[in-house]
């Protein structure tokens, strides 16, 4: 099976640093799961590696569209599946670093983009379900189903029971045949980051400052008379659009930089609630007394585990 190692978390919380010292330590290349970072000339914005960084380890997914370019969690699954197939054969064991919950777990999970919409009313019968008799009958409900197609669920949380009975009951078993013991396509930790939430408020404030005083403003600015249509999906992204405001004469300067603070406090928030969804998440929570040194090793631990044992 193939390998992969994943970091996630929040942003501002510090997924970059960690991701190039195990990508230095494994001489690995990194796999960006955001979904704005594909961009070119969107780097300020969206917290792109610097170049410094960007040298220091082989970087994939970055800079890969023009900002009027559409793109979608199905194109990056296959993509990122793609150089994962490609490191692999030249034995390297690559990083997934991300914060778009829903592309990272698209391809953790190997969802399938070519299935229906999800099946409403199938949802709503097991949510009658679980409510009447509990999720120990949709535990077992589900593993009724799998028995009947002669395979083995390895997961029992309740999102992806949901999905599963969906498959199942289309008859498309062949999705969930081939996974880890998680339950997932690919062999290797899913390390998440996490911090105090007053602490990671002050670093996205602080994150925000940072950027305005690196050029912000004029970065969006000089995109906009490059000729990128302010209606462009790459311009939806938060910093972005708030940016974009000052420039219609919405907003003062200090009125969008507000916003970019708030919006992005908010999405943090979204993001912790996303990854609820992900029961096979190993979690490294970072208190004030933890170095990057110490956040490292812990990372490492997690590797080794899964690699060494």
């Amino acid at each position: 099976m193939e390998r992969l190692i994943t970091i996630l978390g929040p942003t501002a919380v510090g997924k970059t640093e960690l991701t190039l010292r195990l990508a230095e330590t494994l001489s690995s290349s990194v796999i960006s799961g955001d979904a704005y970072q594909i961009y070119r000339g969107l780097s300020i914005g969206t917290a792109k590696p610097s170049a410094e960084e960007l040298a220091r380890v082989p970087h994939h997914l970055i800079d890969i569209l023009d900002p009027d370019e559409p793109y979608s969690a199905a194109v990056f699954q296959e993509q990122a599946a793609a150089i994962i197939r490609d490191c692999t054969a030249k034995g390297e064991i690559p990083i997934l670093s991300g914060g778009t919950g829903f592309y990272v777990q698209s391809l953790l999970e190997q969802y399938d983009f070519a299935t229906a919409e999800p099946n409403e009313s199938l949802r709503q019968r097991l949510d009658v379900l679980v409510a009447t008799e509990g999720e120990e009958a949709l535990k077992a409900y589900a593993m009724s189903l799998a028995a009947k197609g002669r395979i083995t669920l390895r997961f029992t949380d309740k999102h992806r029971l949901y999905r599963a009975i969906e498959l199942m009951e289309r008859g498309d078993y062949a999705a969930l045949t081939t996974q880890t013991k998680a339950g997932l396509a690919y062999e290797g930790p899913v390390i998440g980051l996490r911090r105090p939430r007053e602490e990671l408020y002050a670093r996205i404030n602080l994150r925000v400052d940072l950027m305005v005083e690196a050029g912000l403003f004029e970065e969006v600015e000089h995109l906009l008379a490059s000729g990128v249509s302010p209606h462009s999906q790459a311009f939806k992204g938060i910093g972005y659009k708030e940016t974009l405001d000052y420039f219609a004469g919405k907003a003062t300067k200090e009125e969008a930089v507000a916003a970019i603070k708030q919006n992005t406090r908010r999405f943090a928030k979204r993001q912790i609630t996303w990854y609820k969804r992900m029961p096979y998440i190993e979690w490294i929570d970072i208190d004030a007394a933890m170095t990057g040194d110490d956040i490292y090793e812990k990372a490492m631990d997690i590797v080794k585990s899964y690699f060494e044992s």
